[in-house]
């Protein structure tokens, strides 16, 4: 699994030209069939903007660079990982487990596996973020995520849930 914020901030590089393009300013997610759909840069004319390099054209997402074979921009659709980020987390049943602080990839970077879960600072001192897996995500909202009602992510014991 790797952390999209480990992502965020890595140089892209064209392998065609040897070129740097830009940094990886955000990711863009598809929250219905849990897939990244591509990532923003930034600097240049294409801060703030919803124009990227799709997912299909990345090559590999190294430790310390993302690589494409050609420079392809366009628009993008869905969710921006920094939108996610700071949304609230409740079970079915109205409990708050705390809020999103990242998003899990798998290691090829297609799919979303699952999100870090704060419960404040001081919960994150003394017993770490947890994690809670996709399989158990019953809703993943705008603005909210609604977890199954067994799900606790700093509880082990729970499926679904466990510490980072």
């Amino acid at each position: 699994m790797r952390r999209s914020r480990e992502i965020v901030g890595l140089p892209v590089l064209d392998l065609k030209s040897g070129n740097s393009i830009g940094w990886v300013h955000d990711l863009v997610l598809d929250n219905d069939r849990d897939e990244v759909v591509g990532v923003l840069l930034e600097g240049g004319h294409f801060f703030h903007s919803a124009k990227g390099i799709p997912r299909k054209a990345i090559v590999t997402v190294g430790k310390d660079a993302l690589t494409v074979n050609e420079k392809t921009i366009e628009e993008l659709k869905g969710t921006r990982w920094s939108d996610k980020v700071g949304n609230e987390v409740y079970t079915q049943g109205g409990d708050a487990r705390g809020t999103i602080e990242d998003v899990f990839l798998d290691d090829s970077i297609e799919k979303m596996v699952g999100f870090e879960i704060s419960d404040g600072l001081f919960s994150d001192l003394l017993h770490g973020r947890g994690t809670i897996l996709k399989p158990h995500v019953m809703i993943d909202g705008k603005d909210i995520l609604i977890v199954d009602n067994q799900v606790s992510p700093l509880d082990q014991a729970n499926e679904g849930g466990m510490r980072s």
